[in-house]
């Protein structure tokens, strides 16, 4: 028969297969692979209070593909920025399934805060992928003004106040918790203004201020100072003071008068190889002085040594002659010579008014014996020595402020001791206490 070939062609035809090829296998299904997909993929918190915290942020993760997805930890990129993560809900997510993790922001310092979540998993094609975390923390910024008011010296009778501004110079609010006042007397004193400024606490928006007051009405002339404590939560600067100081003479016209000691005492004068007297006057001489101040020969601590020298006159002078002329000072002297001394002192506080110019005072003095020492603020001017005087101009002495003068009168030989015709002159013209 002959059927057999033509029905074997027909079926060659029906399947495809034609001149010998060989039959085409149908194309492999996919392989099947996880998917991540996170959202959202940054977050922006915004600007924050220092200390203050952010809502909680949530971040889905979902596997998208069509095989389980493995999850790691969470790791935050900048460990030290202020941000707080949870843990994933799951650590294993089926094809379609979601977890979700949240962030909350908490600024602890001023500025902007930057960091990436890392979401790492088995995702062949994305194995890690980043959320980017930003914020801004807010301060308050509290700056109080002046931070030091010098009063000076008052005149007398004068008194003074200064107002001390606290100002929020941040872009968050800042309290003001506690105000409180210390000070070395009732001279000086603090008024917080409860009237216009309420009752603490203060708390100040940015650009906000509140002023207080120290007010000051010296009554003696010992240096006063005081000082503002102001607690508040800035951040910087959680305590800030605020200093005040001055002084005061207490008394009218240029100076308080002579102040005389005269100390017939003899003091020897060989304890020290360094300090050897060699004749009258001889400065070494001066160092033996019984102040304690050595009559500042030497000194490594001027304004200490001066203090001494200057309360130890004070304190046995008695009452000051007033200036009305100058000023002579007479009395024997029975003193070994060169190996023994005596002294006496003469101090006077003078003012210059604010504008004056001290290169136009002057100190002066007729004939001396044995010697003098010149001493004005601390600072030795000048001396002189028997049989002579002299002249020392006072570009030392401070405007506006109480001044002291001291004239050591030291004898290192019997028979007398004086100083003749000390004086102040200003220009020419001598100056008297009034």
């Amino acid at each position: 028969m002959r059927v057999l070939p033509f029905l074997l062609a027909l079926g060659c035809v029906e399947y495809g297969v034609t001149g010998g090829e060989k039959p085409v296998d149908p194309a492999p299904d996919d392989a099947t692979a996880p998917l991540i997909r996170v959202e959202p993929l940054a977050i922006d918190f915004g600007a924050l209070p220092i200390g203050g915290t952010s809502d909680a942020a949530l971040v889905t993760v979902t596997n998208d593909g069509d095989a389980p997805l493995g999850l790691d930890p969470l790791t935050l990129v900048a460990a030290d920025a202020p941000y707080t993560l949870t843990s994933l809900g799951s650590t294993l997510l089926a094809p379609g399934e979601s977890t979700d993790f949240s962030v909350t922001f908490r600024p602890d310092l001023p500025g902007g805060a930057l960091a990436d979540v890392l979401v790492r998993s088995t995702d062949p094609e994305t194995p890690e992928v980043a959320v980017a975390l930003a914020g801004e923390g807010r301060a308050g910024d509290l700056t109080v003004e002046p931070m030091l008011h010098d009063f000076g010296t008052l005149e007398y009778g004068a008194t003074d106040a200064v107002g001390v501004t606290l100002r929020n110079d941040g872009d968050a609010d800042v309290t003001v918790s506690a105000l409180t006042y210390t000070t070395s007397g009732g001279e000086l004193t603090f008024d917080a203004r409860a009237g216009d400024n309420g009752a603490l606490p203060w708390v100040l928006a940015p650009g906000a201020s509140k002023e207080v007051r120290v007010d000051y009405a010296p009554t003696d002339d010992v240096a006063d100072e005081g000082y503002v404590t102001v607690l508040s939560n800035d951040p910087d600067e959680p305590t800030i003071y605020a200093n005040q100081i001055g002084n005061a003479r207490l008394w009218e016209g240029f100076s308080t008068g002579w102040y005389i000691v005269d100390d017939s005492t003899n003091y020897e004068t060989t304890s020290n190889a360094a300090r050897v007297v060699e004749a009258h006057g001889d400065l070494d001489g001066y160092w033996y002085e019984p102040s304690g101040a050595h009559g500042m020969i030497g000194s490594a601590d001027v304004a200490g040594d001066f203090a001494v020298l200057r309360d130890y006159i004070i304190a046995r002078a008695g009452a000051p002659t007033p200036v009305t002329g100058p000023l002579s000072f007479y009395t024997s002297s029975s003193v070994p010579a060169l190996t023994y001394a005596s002294y006496s002192y003469v101090l006077c506080d003078f003012w210059l008014d604010s504008a004056d110019d001290p290169a136009l005072y002057e100190i002066t003095t007729g004939v001396v014996d044995d010697g003098i020492l010149v001493v004005v603020n601390g600072e030795i001017l000048g001396s002189a020595t028997l049989g002579s005087g002299g002249s020392w101009p006072l570009t030392n002495a401070v405007p506006g402020a109480v001044n002291s003068l001291v004239v050591i009168l030291m004898d290192n030989a019997q028979v007398d001791k004086y100083l003749q015709d000390l004086a102040f002159y200003r220009d020419g013209v001598m100056v008297t206490g009034s």
